[in-house]
């Protein structure tokens, strides 16, 4: 039986502790607790902790928990008597959290806004696809910063020019032939090199992120039946989402990966805004790049955007069938089946590139 409610506000350098025993009353209180990992040695199966989300909560959730003690990660802004204290103090934010888990520990009255701890695979690929979308946002700068290059020296580039001048290949060739400042031939040099190296970079993350996805083979083969899904696409849905089994509807889970417009209600009208973008945001990134390969391999699909086009315009359609899409490999994982209209010979192919890089990344490893 847990004896001692530890509340905890994490920070960097230091952690406010407060500790109530089973009575509800304050034992231990510490201002500034320097070593986190020492204090969490001393926990065992009589503690039980809570504190808020923030980085590296999960990480330090293991730790307590590996002492044999519970753990509880709350999100701040849904808990209330924080959010909305007039006093925001780290003295009274860990009193108020220990106080919390003591009322819902001893007397079950009161629910803490406890959120999803995702499993250690999850939080690693998270860490790559996080870092595969910044090389993303730097590729594009870099070849948006090529062509403005150009810009100011009066040449507008065609779109083969351009693909020519990007290319690792034929970059350098094609520089010598535009007609550019010294400073602008240097400057574009300069970042056709770096460009070149960052899209090496991501080369290899992708390949580090189906490695490290090897474990969700069985879920990707089943999303890569979609047309238009790639094993990146596939490894990004089920690193944001998870385990869909914790969405009880098609609506939460979409909330959740920020599918679903802002509603406002007043009286009798009510009024669908922009999509919530304080979600998730990898999925509907990678999907959006996708969206026309799976109208393309879809009759169900393409009826279904036309008719939302004709309704509501181009872009709110194209979110409606990625928030479709997400639905459809919801029921997929849900089911364990394929996807109804399967291109059978274009799925064999998926299947058979995606098991044989899984194969050239096992062979590496071992030669490793």
């Amino acid at each position: 039986m847990v004896q001692r409610f530890h509340g905890i506000d994490r920070h960097k350098r230091s952690s406010t502790i407060s500790v109530l025993n089973r009575e509800g009353v304050e034992v231990a209180f510490i201002a500034s607790c320097a070593s986190f990992s020492t204090y969490i040695e001393k926990l065992g199966a009589e503690d039980a902790v809570v504190m808020e989300v923030g980085m590296g909560s999960f990480w330090w959730a293991d730790k307590i928990e590996s002492k044999g003690a519970s753990c509880y990660v709350i999100d701040p802004y849904r808990f209330r008597i924080i959010k909305d204290s007039w006093k925001k103090t780290d003295k009274h934010d860990s009193r108020t959290m220990a106080k919390a888990l003591w009322v819902q520990t001893v007397s079950g009255e009161f629910g803490l806004p406890v959120v999803w701890k995702p499993t250690v695979l999850i939080r690693e690929l998270r860490k790559l696809f996080a870092q595969y979308m910044d090389l993303n946002v730097h590729i594009c700068m870099l070849k948006n910063r090529v062509q403005s290059l150009a810009v100011e020296n009066g040449i507008t580039l065609t779109l083969m020019q351009k693909k020519e001048l990007l290319s690792p290949r034929t970059g350098a060739e094609t520089l010598g032939k535009l007609e550019l400042s010294d400073a602008s031939r240097l400057a574009v040099r300069m970042n056709q090199e770096i460009l070149w190296g960052v899209v090496k970079q991501k080369e290899l993350l992708a390949q580090e992120i189906l490695r490290m996805g090897s474990p969700l083979a069985k879920e990707v083969k089943l999303l890569l039946t979609i047309k238009g899904v790639t094993f990146l696409t596939a490894l990004a849905f089920l690193a944001d989402v998870g385990d869909v089994r914790r969405f009880r509807t098609l609506r939460k889970m979409n909330a959740y990966l920020g599918l679903v417009p802002r509603l406002r209600e007043s009286g009798q009208k009510s009024h669908a805004g922009h999509i919530n973008r304080a979600s998730r945001s990898l999925t509907r990134t990678l999907l959006t790049q996708s969206v026309n390969k799976a109208l393309e391999g879809s009759a169900a699909l393409r009826r279904f955007y036309e008719q939302v086009r004709e309704r509501s315009g181009t872009g709110r359609a194209r979110i409606a069938v990625i928030r479709k899409l997400c639905g459809v490999m919801r029921q997929m994982l849900l089911k364990g089946e394929g996807f109804r209209e399967t291109k059978e010979e274009l799925y064999a192919k998926k299947l058979r590139l995606y098991e044989r890089r899984l194969e050239e990344l096992k062979g590496e490893q071992k030669s490793a």
